[in-house]
């Protein structure tokens, strides 16, 4: 019974696996015509730290007013929803119209690049079919280094539009344990325990 609650007390006191919240993310988007040109940035890099909720919602927060620029230059791009979570990223375009395509070229390209210790745990990037409703194909995301590359170009949308894209760690998605979990785990031991004790007496 003692070697059953010290080995309860040791999974309750391993510190639990969070994915990606609370980590760093920046954000930037860059166009190639062809595969001999020199990529060019069309936004303004812009971090954030990830967790619940919206974290790029509208395209004014890739736009840095301190960084000189011509006028309107980030508002010419997609206006679109991007929600950085932790072990998937969605992009909602139903801010877009009146765009309603993404320009044609080699790379029409969202970059996210992750902070080092958070990339540490990614393996890969996979679109999730289930929900998925832009047209990308696996060719379209990749993760390289500690950035996860979307390219959109040409890509047809509309406001309903969603496109999701599942980071991946060894063995499967990112795992992110509820506090359910060890309860449960904590319930099945104590259950064990009770029994074990039980026997014993009978």
């Amino acid at each position: 019974m003692k070697k059953l609650v010290l080995t309860a007390a040791l999974l309750l006191s391993m510190p639990a696996y969070a994915g990606l919240d609370g980590t760093e993310v920046s954000l930037r988007t860059l166009a190639q015509a062809k595969p001999s040109s020199i990529p060019v940035v069309t936004s303004f890099e812009h971090a954030t730290v990830i967790g619940s909720g919206i974290e790029y919602p509208d395209v004014a927060d890739l736009f840095n007013p301190a960084t000189q620029s011509r006028s309107g230059f980030a508002h010419s791009l997609v206006d679109v929803a991007i929600d950085v979570a932790s072990d998937h990223i969605t992009i909602d375009f139903h801010n877009s119209a009146p765009f309603t395509r993404f320009a044609s070229a080699f790379e029409n390209t969202y970059v996210f690049r992750f902070d080092s210790a958070a990339a540490g745990d990614i393996i890969g990037a996979q679109i999730d079919n289930s929900v998925t409703t832009l047209g990308l194909q696996p060719s379209d995301v990749r993760f390289a280094g500690n950035e996860l590359f979307i390219n959109v170009e040409g890509l047809a949308f509309n406001p309903s539009t969603v496109a999701r894209v599942n980071l991946l760690a060894e063995g499967g998605p990112l795992p992110v344990p509820e506090p359910a979990t060890y309860a449960m785990m904590l319930a099945g031991l104590m259950l064990i325990g009770w029994a074990s004790a039980r026997n014993r007496r009978i």
